[in-house]
């Protein structure tokens, strides 16, 4: 976009004065009174730091990059209400619209010369963020600030940050009532079918990092629950860019995987039978026979959804995610040797361990400018393939693929996302 260069925010002392007003308390201590008084929630802004105030140069192009690179792994933000609410140029910028573009330029930091993610930006705006926490400051687009910190740490493997943050997430959706948004309420005469939308993608992604910090360990707590079977999957993607979200073509949870369905839409469903996985395998209470049940019918739905991945003929968070599900499931300790489980490797794990070494090479050329830019969320997936090859090709010989391919595809993934050197070299 053309014309002249935006306003910045202004620098300030480090001495800072109170914040007024402040967020009022009984919006926890009794929600009931706070709602029969027709309580409001305020206004409040924070002063900004020189080096957050630096990484808001130029949020055009930030903004622009930000769409082209990660929003079309995990488009959680709507195009439209994110530029209708972009400031004029001669305009200083509110607090927290430069707070999220500050995130959005941070999570498209790449590693290249400096291998440390750690850098000032980043932790002017972990401090940041715990001000607006203390600050009392309520707003979708501080959460989506906070949501691209998470995904920012869990790419680079920040410990136990990334676990932490997710958590953090939750927790400030929840005060905000963003889980509320699962089904779409046609009563609301204030919200659009968009913005109703947007905030379902929110909590959407809250859960999509929450099972993923978990994946490592899944008998770790998760801090969201599962969504109930109702609960809608986002929209086509091309419609929520567009900002033309309608009731027609909406999925639940419980939908049979299908073509039709969003990516968005399929890495969610991946990422519900995740979780779905790490309470069953953490179920030691069920009866024996339900229990397996239970777990043939997720494998079921697994596959199914991963068939219609694989249709795509590309890779994708959501496959990664399944594949990773699938392992999980039928191997939960990673330990299984019996010949039954040799036998479902060779037919089940083979192309779920095999598919990174085919196709990642094409989808991560060798130049670090990738023409299709990956999702950090591939790094464990391929991970857990390497692993599943190294220890089963020593019973079954190479029939799993070659695990150097795999430690490739890894070499290459890191060079954007440090999680996945992270994971092969603890």
């Amino acid at each position: 976009m053309s014309g002249s260069s935006p306003a910045r925010p202004q620098h300030v002392t480090p001495k800072r004065a109170p914040i007024l007003p402040s967020f009022p308390a009984h919006y926890f201590l009794d929600f009931a009174s706070f709602q029969y008084r027709q309580g409001q929630i305020p206004m409040i802004s924070i002063p900004l730091s020189r080096d957050l105030i630096d990484s808001y140069h130029d949020p055009h192009s930030t903004a622009s990059l930000y769409f082209e690179r990660i929003h079309p792994f995990l488009p959680f933000i709507s195009k439209v209400n994110f530029y209708e609410h972009f400031p004029a140029a001669h305009l200083q910028p509110n607090a927290v619209f430069a707070i999220l573009v500050s995130c959005m330029k941070l999570v498209g930091w790449s590693p290249e010369n400096n291998n440390d993610p750690k850098s000032p930006s980043y932790l002017a705006i972990k401090r940041t963020l715990a001000e607006t926490e203390i600050a009392g400051i309520f707003s979708l687009q501080l959460l989506q600030a906070t949501i691209l910190v998470t995904l920012y740490e869990v790419g680079h493997a920040i410990y136990p940050a990334a676990y932490i943050s997710a958590g953090t997430c939750a927790r400030y959706a929840l005060a905000q009532g963003i889980d509320a948004y699962m089904t779409i309420d046609l009563n609301n005469a204030v919200m659009t079918l968009l913005d109703q939308e947007e905030k379902r993608r929110a909590w959407w992604a809250i859960l999509i990092l929450d099972r993923f910090v978990n994946i490592g360990y899944p008998k770790r707590a998760l801090t969201t629950h599962d969504p109930a079977s109702d609960a809608l999957l986002p929209a086509d993607d091309a419609v929520f860019d567009q900002g033309s979200v309608t009731l027609d073509q909406l999925y639940t949870v419980s939908s049979s995987a299908e073509p039709n369905m969003g990516p968005f839409a399929k890495l969610c469903q991946a990422s519900f039978l995740l979780g779905c996985v790490f309470r069953h395998i953490c179920d030691l209470t069920a009866e024996r026979a339900m229990h397996q049940e239970e777990g043939i019918q997720l494998s079921n739905r697994l596959q199914a959804l991963l068939k219609v991945l694989e249709k795509e003929n590309q890779i994708s968070s959501a496959t990664a995610i399944c594949s990773s599900a699938l392992m999980t499931l039928h191997d939960p300790n990673s330990a299984r040797i019996d010949p039954m489980h040799l036998d479902f490797a060779k037919g089940m794990l083979k192309p779920a361990a095999e598919e990174p070494s085919q196709s990642v090479a094409d989808f991560l050329a060798a130049n670090i400018d990738y023409q299709a830019h990956p999702s950090p969320l591939l790094g464990h997936w391929i991970y857990q393939a390497a692993t599943v090859v190294g220890r089963l090709n020593v019973y079954i010989g190479d029939d799993l693929g070659k695990i150097e391919n795999l430690m490739a595809r890894l070499e290459h993934l890191n060079r954007r996302w440090l999680v996945a050197g992270n994971s092969w070299n603890p």
